[in-house]
């Protein structure tokens, strides 16, 4: 399975971008991570990437409100996901949240936190829980 986030604005740090380039590195054994800026989408924009999807590609929309995860449920949940899912998209919307668009693609809708946090830190965050959920299917001593 391929996970591609999909951020609604673009990276502007560049200790964002060195943290995301080592979780890749380390996620690229297990999974390949795709970071993907489109910025402001326009409706067309939107409708043809929907349109395009396999029916074996899963839509999640990171929400405050979303679906709570501890790390260990996450790892199962993925690693149920693997045998049956091409590609994952996880969408990290904006300040203002996500698209209609967006959330009515969204198969399910997760939440990293309770709190709001900066889509850079959401990234960033959502990157390192991906890799440790990858570690704890193999046993890797990361997540202890």
């Amino acid at each position: 399975m391929k996970v591609q986030i999909i951020l609604q604005s673009k990276v502007r740090n560049r200790q964002t971008t060195t943290w995301i380039g080592e979780y890749q590195k380390r996620l690229a054994n297990y999974m390949p991570l795709e970071i993907v800026s489109w910025g402001v989408l326009q409706q067309k924009r939107e409708d043809r990437f929907f349109n395009s999807l396999n029916s074996n590609d899963k839509i999640v929309a990171l929400d405050e409100r979303g679906r709570n995860f501890t790390t260990r449920d996450l790892a199962e949940y993925l690693e149920e996901l693997q045998p049956v899912c091409r590609v994952l998209y996880l969408f990290i919307g904006k300040a203002d949240g996500h698209s209609d668009v967006v959330l009515k693609h969204a198969a399910e809708r997760w939440s990293l936190s309770n709190m709001t946090m900066s889509y850079e830190i959401a990234l960033i965050v959502l990157a390192e829980q991906l890799y440790r959920c990858m570690t704890i299917g193999i046993g890797h001593p990361y997540h202890k």
